[in-house]
């Protein structure tokens, strides 16, 4: 597991996740296709035997009031000239760190956490600001329950203004119909309990379709009662940290409230 985090005027951004994911050493993910308003990478999973792509985009950032990055996962991606061929699926959201554009020069805190088979980034816009947004994104593979003869497991999910779930490139039957899956956690009345430990519940992705597909990797739905983000807990000598994230819009989690495994 890898992690990279900063603080950057806003018109910065993009550069400065691009030279996070070619800093990190012997990253499980390679550098596919780049240019100064994009960057590919993909990785063949932790199995060895994946497909996937994750394509970072500018957005609006490099311009003078900005909010947003883009970001796409695809089961394929032209090394030519960094597109989408024809016929293959893709899933495309916008991931925000302020409401509204704003002034490029505030700041954008980012945290990010790769692994063979998953991104799961953090950004949060400039705390001067009112419209400065804590958002959780995903991008990758979900732990898939059964064995699939595909990488269409692989999705997008943002917490803010997402699709209210994890949107795959593919469903079980190929194809982006039953496509969405809805995160489903334990929910406990109070946090701490007992011997002052703490509940951390898996989130569990589902659809009235398929049923679970399988659950995220490194994300525990954590009640809000007695944590505050920022927070760390250790559980088993590994080290999660709670992030309290905006509502608004439709979240790919189960509540606003999570402990992530990001280092």
């Amino acid at each position: 597991m890898s992690f990279f985090s900063g603080k950057v005027k806003m018109n910065l951004l993009f550069q400065a996740l691009v030279n996070g994911f070619k800093g990190i050493a012997s990253s499980p993910w390679s550098i596919y296709f780049e240019t100064s308003d994009s960057l590919v990478i993909k990785s063949a999973g932790s199995t060895g035997k994946d497909k996937l792509f994750i394509k970072f985009e500018k957005g609006n950032t490099k311009d003078a009031n900005g909010n947003y990055i883009t970001v796409t996962v695809a089961e394929d991606v032209a090394l030519a000239d960094g597109s989408i061929p024809d016929g293959k699926m893709f899933s495309t959201r916008n991931f925000y760190c302020h409401t509204a554009v704003v002034d490029s020069n505030l700041l954008t805190d980012y945290q990010v956490s790769v692994t063979a088979d998953r991104v799961i980034m953090w950004m949060a816009g400039d705390v001067n600001s009112v419209t400065g947004i804590s958002n959780l994104g995903y991008f990758g593979l979900m732990y898939r329950y059964s064995q699939e003869n595909h990488s269409g497991a692989q999705g997008i999910g943002v917490s803010y203004l997402g699709f209210n779930g994890i949107r795959t490139v593919k469903d079980l039957d190929n194809i982006q119909t039953n496509n969405v899956y809805k995160s489903y956690a334990a929910m406990v009345p109070t946090n701490p309990g007992w011997g002052g430990l703490y509940h951390l519940s898996p989130c569990i992705m589902a659809n009235n379709a398929e049923g679970p597909r399988g659950e995220l990797h490194d994300i525990y739905f954590a009640p809000a009662a007695g944590v505050s983000h920022g927070d760390e807990i250790t559980v088993s000598n590994k080290t999660y940290k709670v992030y309290s994230l905006t509502t608004g819009g439709s979240s790919f989690l189960p509540g606003n409230t999570v402990a992530v495994l990001m280092q």
